[in-house]
């Protein structure tokens, strides 16, 4: 499965954006995604736009996740960008979004790409990523960012706890109210 840090490399990572509106926003990630990987932007920003239309993709906390799915990709493509203002998303919370990571996704696969959907929708719900994300001035340091919580140590990982006293490998997880995951993860070795 592709990760966050697969698709999402430093020449992907646009800060500092000067984007006044969200259709504003789907018609450059257009321009950007379809010049980078040779694709139509015209038929990107109606996709975007499209999938828009059927509900927001504000995941809360000033974060976004818009997505389409597309004819001929061979894998998922991503572009992150930083807003200099917020903006209007409809978001869960109210909160503008200063962040989106716009997605694009092959049209004929669905299961490897609904997964790659939710660890990213984990990995934005995560405080001290969004934290270290807003604390970020530079595409190299958004990258090292996406890098290290795609593929996790445990060691670094804030939700990563032990419990000796059982005998058996048991993880779960959970969504809070305020749009953060809890991990619990116990094991006896």
């Amino acid at each position: 499965m592709q990760t966050l840090a697969d698709i999402c490399r430093c020449g992907d990572i646009l800060l500092d954006v000067d984007i006044p509106d969200k259709r504003q926003l789907f018609e450059y990630a257009a321009r950007q995604l379809g010049q980078r990987h040779a694709l139509n932007a015209p038929a990107l920003q109606a996709a975007l736009q499209q999938r828009e239309a059927t509900g927001s993709t504000a995941l809360g906390h000033g974060l976004a996740l818009p997505h389409a799915r597309v004819e001929g990709l061979a894998g998922a493509r991503a572009l992150f960008i930083g807003l200099k203002r917020g903006l209007d998303f409809g978001a869960p919370d109210q909160e503008a979004v200063r962040g989106a990571l716009v997605l694009l996704l092959p049209r004929d696969t669905r299961a490897p790409h609904l997964q790659l959907l939710a660890e990213i929708a984990r990995i934005f719900a995560e405080r001290p990523f969004r934290a270290e994300l807003a604390a970020c001035r530079l595409p190299e340091q958004v990258d090292r960012l996406f890098q290290r919580w795609s593929d996790p140590e445990p060691g670094n990982d804030p939700h990563f706890m032990l419990d000796s006293n059982r005998y058996f490998l048991d993880a779960e997880a959970c969504l809070r109210p305020d749009y953060s995951v809890r991990r619990k993860v116990t094991a006896r070795f």
